[in-house]
C-alpha cells in the first residue's frame, strides 16, 4: 500500500524561496549558475553584505571564477561604500550584478566549449597517429572515439585554460556605473557624508557636476585641505547652550523603562477531557452515553445509530479542561537613575562673507571656503546654517542650508556669485540682528569674513553690542591684514591669518 500524499511537503521543500528578494525573483530563477536554493541563498548574502557596506565572503556563491570579475569591477568603482543603508541603490546594483554573473557564465561556457573542441581534435589526431604507427600504415577509418576518462580530463583542462582567459573586470558593469560612481565620489569628497544631499540619483549627480559652480566648489575644497585653520574656526562656533560652570552636575533622571514579563493564562477548551460539564449531542464515539452503545448493539437499531452519528446527534458527555497558555507581556514604567542630563551645546550658524571689490580674488575664495566648511559642520552636527553674501547698499544674497536637489543648486549659485561692489556693513549687520531676534536663531553664532577695509559707524557698533547682550557671539575672520580694522570693532574674537596668502600666491 502506497503512503498517503503529504500536501505540506511541497511547501517545505520550497520554503527557502521566502528569503528570495521579491524584486530579484525573476533574475534569480533564470540564472544558469548553481541550484535554485544556492542562487537564493547567495543572492541574499550579496544583498545583505552590500546593505552593510561590504562584500560577501570570497567562498560565497557564485564560484570564484564567475564572481572575481564582478568583485574587481566593484573594487575599482569604489561603489560599495555608497551602498550602506541604501536599499534602493542596492536593488538596482543587484540586478546589474546578477546580469554580470550571467554574462560571465555565458563567456566561460562558450570559451570552454570552443577550447574543448580544439583539445578533443588534438587528442583524436594524436591517438590516430599513434594507431597508424603501431599498424605501420595510414588508417582511413573514422575519427578515433574518446573514452569518458579522457573527455573528463580534457574538460577540466579546457575549464582551467578558459578561466585564465577571462577578463579581470566586468566591462559592462564598469561602463554602466563608472560615471555615476565617479560623480558620487567627487561630491562625497567635497561635502563629506551627505547621504541626503547626494540622493544617490543619476540625474541629480550629473546635474551637480554640470553646474557652472562645481569647479569653484572643487577649488574651495582643495583650499580647505591646505588651510586646516578653517576647521578650527568653525568648530569654535555655537556653544551658547553650555551652562555656567563647565561640566553638568549629577542629577536624578526619570527614564522610560519597558520590562517583558511572562503571564500565565487559563483557557478552557474541550480538547482536554479533564472534567464532565453535562450532556451534549455530537458524533464523538468515545464520549457517547451507555444507552447509545446499547442502540449500536441492537440488530435492528444499529442503522439508526449510524444515522444519528452521521448527523452528530448522539447523546454524549460534554467535557472540558484548562489549558495553561504563557504569553510575553510588555510593562511600561519609569525608573529613576543618577547621571548627567544630556544637553545641546551648539546652536545655529550665521555666516557673512564680504564680496566687495577689495575682497576680489583669493580673499573671497578663502571666505567662501569658510562657508563651505560651515555647511559641512552644520550638516554633520544637525545644525541650521544661514549664509549672507554682501557688498554695497541693497546688494545682499541670502541662502539657508537645504539638503534638497533644489537647495544644492542654489548653494552652487551662491558660492559662484560675487558682487565686486562697495561696502554696506551697516545694512548687512541690521539684517543679521533682525534674524537673531527670531526664536529659531536666538542661539546662533555669527562668523563675519572680511578684509576689514571699511569704516565703522557708531550705529553698527551699537547694533552689535545690543545683540551681544542677548548672548550672541560675533567671530571675525580677517584676511590678509595684520593691523586693527573695522572687523575688530564689531567682532570678538577676530582670527587673523596672513599665511593664507601662500595658498594661492596672493600678496598682502
Amino acid at each position: 500500500m502506497s503512503e498517503a500524499f503529504d500536501a505540506s511537503s511541497l511547501e517545505r521543500s520550497y520554503a527557502f524561496l521566502d528569503d528570495c528578494p521579491e524584486n530579484l525573483f525573476d533574475d534569480i530563477v533564470t540564472l544558469p549558475i548553481g541550484t535554485l536554493e544556492e542562487r537564493v541563498r547567495g543572492a541574499r548574502c550579496w544583498q545583505d553584505a552590500l546593505l552593510a557596506g561590504g562584500l560577501p565572503p570570497e567562498d560565497a556563491w557564485p564560484p570564484a571564477e564567475i564572481a572575481a570579475p564582478v568583485r574587481s569591477a566593484l573594487a575599482e568603482l569604489k561603489l560599495v561604500r555608497f551602498c550602506k543603508d541604501e536599499p534602493e541603490l542596492v536593488d538596482r546594483l543587484m540586478k546589474e550584478i546578477l546580469g554580470a554573473f550571467t554574462r560571465q557564465m555565458d563567456v566561460l561556457r562558450s570559451a570552454v566549449a570552443s577550447r574543448l573542441r580544439e583539445l578533443e581534435a588534438l587528442e583524436r589526431a594524436r591517438l590516430k597517429e599513434k594507431s597508424d604507427q603501431s599498424r605501420g600504415k595510414k588508417s582511413l577509418s573514422s575519427p578515433m572515439a574518446l573514452d569518458q576518462e579522457t573527455l573528463r580530463r580534457l574538460h577540466e583542462q579546457a575549464m582551467q585554460e578558459s578561466i585564465q582567459l577571462l577578463s579581470s573586470e566586468d566591462a559592462d558593469l564598469l561602463a554602466t556605473w563608472g560615471d555615476r560612481a565617479r560623480a558620487w565620489a567627487e561630491i562625497a569628497d567635497v561635502f563629506g557624508d551627505l547621504g541626503e544631499m547626494l540622493g544617490r540619483g543619476w540625474d541629480f549627480s550629473c546635474g551637480v557636476l554640470r553646474h557652472t559652480g562645481w569647479l569653484d566648489l572643487l577649488r574651495l575644497h582643495k583650499l580647505i585641505e591646505q588651510l586646516p585653520q578653517l576647521r578650527e574656526i568653525i568648530r569654535a562656533l555655537g556653544r551658547l547652550h553650555a551652562t555656567q560652570g563647565g561640566e553638568s552636575v549629577a542629577e536624578k533622571i526619570l527614564v522610560p523603562v519597558r520590562r517583558i514579563e511572562e503571564e500565565r493564562r487559563e483557557i478552557r477548551t474541550p480538547l482536554i477531557p479533564a472534567e464532565m460539564r453535562g450532556l451534549e449531542r455530537s458524533g464523538e464515539i468515545t464520549r457517547m452515553l451507555p444507552v447509545e452503545a446499547l442502540t449500536l448493539g441492537h440488530p435492528r437499531m444499529r442503522m439508526l445509530w449510524h444515522a444519528r452519528r452521521a448527523e452528530r446527534a448522539l447523546l454524549t458527555y460534554r467535557v472540558e479542561g484548562i489549558e495553561i497558555d504563557r504569553v510575553q507581556v510588555a510593562c511600561d514604567g519609569h525608573q529613576e537613575i543618577e547621571g548627567k542630563r544630556p544637553r545641546t551645546e551648539r546652536g545655529p550658524i550665521l555666516a557673512v562673507i564680504d564680496t566687495s571689490g577689495s575682497m576680489h580674488g583669493l580673499p573671497e575664495q578663502v571666505a567662501k571656503a569658510i562657508v563651505l566648511e560651515a555647511l559641512r559642520t552644520a550638516h554633520e552636527e544637525k545644525r541650521r546654517c544661514f549664509l549672507y553674501a554682501y557688498s554695497g547698499p541693497g546688494q545682499v544674497l541670502e541662502h539657508e542650508l537645504d539638503l534638497s536637489p533644489d537647495g544644492m543648486g542654489r548653494l552652487l549659485e551662491f558660492l559662484g556669485f560675487s558682487f565686486v561692489g562697495g561696502n554696506d556693513e551697516v545694512g548687512m549687520m541690521m539684517k543679521v540682528v533682525a534674524r537673531l531676534k527670531d526664536k529659531n536663531w536666538q542661539k546662533a553664532d555669527v562668523v563675519f569674513v572680511s578684509d576689514g577695509e571699511w569704516p565703522v559707524p557708531a550705529t553698527l557698533v551699537a547694533a552689535v553690542k545690543c545683540a551681544c547682550k542677548e548672548g550672541v557671539r560675533f567671530h571675525g575672520v580677517q584676511i590678509g591684514n595684520s593691523g586693527r580694522s573695522g572687523l575688530h570693532a564689531v567682532c570678538d574674537p577676530v582670527h587673523i591669518f596672513q599665511d593664507w596668502a601662500t595658498a594661492g600666491g596672493w600678496a598682502c
